[in-house]
Formats: structure tokens, sequence, C-alpha cells
């Protein structure tokens, strides 16, 4: 049998266990249509945050039971995207879904029914979280100490249209 499930989480959707993903997915079908995951440390499993309709987050540790938000309100200070119901689903019947640290534009899948095909371009719904964090870690020795803090502040600036540059421009305007 040859699969790509590891025994580490390396930040794709498909080195998940089966098992883990299908509760993530309940989790999912009770709380909220999107999820994102924190970035991969040395567990086979993640933390990740459930996301509703209406931005709120519910987050969960790697054995699946509730827990508190940090001060920014998400699960880590780093994320992946935002990943949709659908897309935890094509990962756990090995459709392959990638990560921020992977992400690039997806072409269609051929007819032919591999499994190794491309991920369906609707998986990513938020860009907002992969742009913050391509600017912070290609600007990170000049931005002043503890900008992190202010990582929920400068999500909702670029939500409401600032680019990653003026939303962290406008965080140390405001704060340093």
């Amino acid at each position: 049998m040859n699969t790509k499930r590891s025994k580490r989480w390396n930040g794709n959707l498909d080195s998940l266990s089966t098992d883990f993903l299908k509760d993530v997915i309940e989790k999912m079908e009770s709380y909220g249509p999107s999820v994102q995951f924190e970035l991969p440390g040395n567990a086979q499993r993640p933390n990740y945050q459930v996301i509703n309709n209406a931005g709120k987050k519910m987050a969960f540790d790697k054995k699946n039971l509730l827990m508190s938000l940090n001060s920014d309100g998400n699960v880590s200070n780093t994320l992946s995207a935002v990943f949709t119901l659908e897309a935890v689903k094509t990962a756990m019947k090995g459709g392959g879904a990638k990560t921020v640290a992977r992400a690039r534009t997806s072409r269609p899948s051929t007819a032919g029914g591999t499994r190794s095909g491309p991920a369906p371009a609707a998986q990513i719904i938020d860009t907002v979280e992969h742009d913050k964090y391509g600017y912070f870690k290609a600007n990170r020795e000049t931005l002043p100490e503890g900008i992190q803090k202010h990582s929920a502040e400068i999500s909702t600036l670029m939500k409401n249209g600032m680019s990653a540059e003026e939303a962290f421009g406008e965080i140390i305007k405001q704060h340093f």
C-alpha cells in the first residue's frame, strides 16, 4: 500500500490520519464550515479552530477537546490557510489538499480519477492569513518586537481592504 500519510503533521492535510480528519469533519458539521490548523510542530496532530459563518472561532486540541483561544482570538500564533469542509473531506479521501506553506494556483484535475491530482481551487477561502504571514516572514527583521500581539487587528484591517504592508504600517503607527 502506497500512502502519503506520515506519523507527524507536516503542514499538508493529506498527512493527517483519516480518523483525525473524521473528528475534524464532525466538529465542522456541528460548529462551522471552515477550519484552520496550527502550523506544524512536533505533534502527530495539530490543534485547530473551527470558524462559523459569522467569523467566530472554536478551538480544539489535538484530541478534539474544546480549548480556549489565545489573546489574539486564535488557537495559535501560526496558522494554516482556511480550509472548507469540502477540502477536508477531499483530503480525507486522498485528494491531497495543501496548506499555506505549499499554496499554489490549482489546475482542474483530470477525469482519470488519480488520487495525486491537484486540489480544487475553492479549498482556500481566506488569503488574509496567508498574505499576513508572508509579509511578516519577509519583513521579520525590520518589524518591531511584539507586533505579533496585534495579529487580530492586522487581519481586521486587511479584511477591510488594506494590503499587508498598509495594515502592518497602520499598526506600527498606532502602537509603536
